[in-house]
């Protein structure tokens, strides 16, 4: 009796083992899963969107303009993100006009990632061409950038360039426009390495 239902308790175990493994029919299907897998565990890195603002905030110090947040219908009607693409965000430009420098997270729904990418490009593309600014403005909206990782997708337009470097021309001020803002894009590179 106690034979036979160690046999049993073995052929359950046997059963049991084989339905969990995979069923690999050969090694290129093996290494699509893996390859599938690190996919999913880069786009799928958790970060806070309050946490990135702030240390980007901390990085310009009182060189951070932006200061008027932007509502959903504002999103949606100055840079074309509608509340289908995104579960949350933080936005926010300038309260006075003279000024452009904006700073756009946004949490995308899943899958909406390149949406709302495609959406701040052409965002950037219209102030860029089609815009009529303050002279004193154009190196640092040509010096804008969008970012994106996953469904997490930015958008900086930050930092002014030196008094120096617009006395030596429009060269040099885009230069130092590209450097300021590249302190705010290294800030939140940083929270997805």
């Amino acid at each position: 009796m106690k034979k036979t239902m160690l046999m049993m308790t073995a052929a359950v175990l046997a059963a049991a083992i084989s339905g969990c493994q995979p069923n690999n029919t050969g090694t290129a299907g093996t290494t699509a899963a893996v390859e599938t897998t690190a996919e999913e565990t880069t786009a799928a890195k958790e970060v806070d969107l309050d946490e990135i603002h702030t240390a980007v905030k901390e990085a310009y110090g009182d060189a951070y303009i932006p200061s008027m947040p932007f509502d959903g219908q504002m999103l949606d009607q100055m840079m074309g993100i509608t509340e289908d693409m995104y579960e949350s965000f933080i936005a926010e430009g300038p309260m006075i006009s003279a000024h452009v420098d904006t700073f756009v997270a946004v949490k995308a729904k899943e899958g909406k990632g390149d949406a709302v990418k495609a959406a701040l490009d052409s965002y950037r593309e219209n102030l860029i061409s089609n815009t009529m600014q303050y002279p004193m403005n154009m190196p640092k909206i040509q010096a804008s950038e969008v970012y994106q990782n996953g469904d997490y997708v930015f958008f900086v337009m930050l930092g002014t360039p030196t008094m120096e470097s617009e006395e030596q021309g429009e060269e040099a001020a885009l230069k130092s426009a590209q450097e300021n803002n590249k302190i705010g894009m290294d800030v939140i590179a940083g929270f997805f390495q």
